[in-house]
């Protein structure tokens, strides 16, 4: 249905709409240079033959840390996630969105399964531990924890997954 690679320079990113001003001028100004200076990757859907950006996610190295208190950690990622490491290296799912004319047919859900299957496979390569994502509001908050995101404790907007949690959900297994 749509064609899902990493942002170049034959993709159209300008006329991206998804109705949140703050993602869809990152998009415009800073993916481009976000990956080129290797801080973020963003992955983009198109339809096929058409060069125009549909949807987009960027997916960046991360890492939490974590202060021992108790059995949760100091920033309230759960102690299951955090391994009994003090550093919990992961990735950071920086942005993802729909835009408005595609938006209301379930694919912001396929987004984010594409962009935790491209998780994984870094994982794979490289380790990692958690996911993690800030989400911009309440109703993206919602969106995440119907997919299995935790909240970390303080920071409710912040929510985490295990990547291995992710690893079985994309995986059947």
């Amino acid at each position: 249905m749509f064609d899902s690679e990493r942002l170049n320079a034959t993709h159209e990113v300008e006329v991206f709409d998804s109705g949140n001003t703050w993602l869809d001028s990152w998009l415009h100004t800073f993916a481009r240079r976000a990956d080129s200076t290797g801080i973020a990757r963003t992955y983009v859907w198109t339809a096929p033959g058409d060069r125009r950006v549909v949807a987009y996610y960027a997916l960046c190295p991360t890492e939490v840390d974590r202060a021992a208190d108790g059995d949760r950690a100091a920033d309230g990622v759960p102690s299951s996630i955090a391994g009994g490491v003090s550093r919990i290296p992961g990735y950071l799912l920086a942005r993802l969105a729909v835009s408005r004319d595609h938006q209301g047919r379930g694919l912001g859900g396929q987004l984010l399964v594409d962009a935790l299957e491209k998780t994984v496979e870094a994982s794979e390569i490289s380790g990692g531990r958690a996911i993690v994502v800030d989400a911009i509001d309440d109703a993206a908050q919602e969106f995440y924890r119907r997919y299995g995101f935790v909240p970390v404790r303080g920071r409710p907007r912040r929510l985490v997954m295990k990547t291995a949690t992710a690893a079985r959900a994309v995986r059947g297994g």
